[in-house]
């Protein structure tokens, strides 16, 4: 009878368990920053390029990165004037914020995965202050 009571009690724990982590926040985003608020840029990161290439913001403006690698190897998303990065595995969602500069300028974005800016995988950063 011992025994009954115990693998009820053991199945019941299971379930519960189970339930709990279904219901858990996992997921396969990293999001370290508050990413509310600003712009939202989806970039897709491949062999060897990103999409889009060319990202705008304005003076201060935050920019919430969503950079998905839907290469076939680790790939990064760097804008090194910035001291930004994200880097992320093959099918992996990453999200991460910056704010853009203070002043008017172009950024380089690349991937700094040994020979993949050397095999084209760049773009820029443009902040631009709007027109009124």
């Amino acid at each position: 009878m011992f025994g009954r009571k115990s693998l009820l009690f053991a199945s019941v724990v299971l379930v519960i368990a189970a339930i709990i982590s279904a219901c858990g926040g996992g997921g396969g985003n990293t999001n370290p920053d508050n990413t509310s608020g600003g712009q939202t840029v989806m970039v897709q990161g491949s062999e060897f390029e990103y999409q889009p290439n060319v990202i705008n913001a304005k003076p201060g403006e935050k920019v919430n990165v969503q950079f998905k690698n839907t290469g076939t190897v680790e790939h990064t998303f760097v804008i090194k004037d910035l001291n930004f990065k994200i880097v992320a595995e093959p099918g992996q969602t990453v999200t991460k914020s910056f704010t853009a500069p203070s002043s008017s300028g172009s950024f380089e974005i690349h991937c700094d995965v040994a020979g993949h800016t050397e095999a084209g995988m760049k773009g820029t950063l443009n902040v631009v202050a709007a027109n009124n």
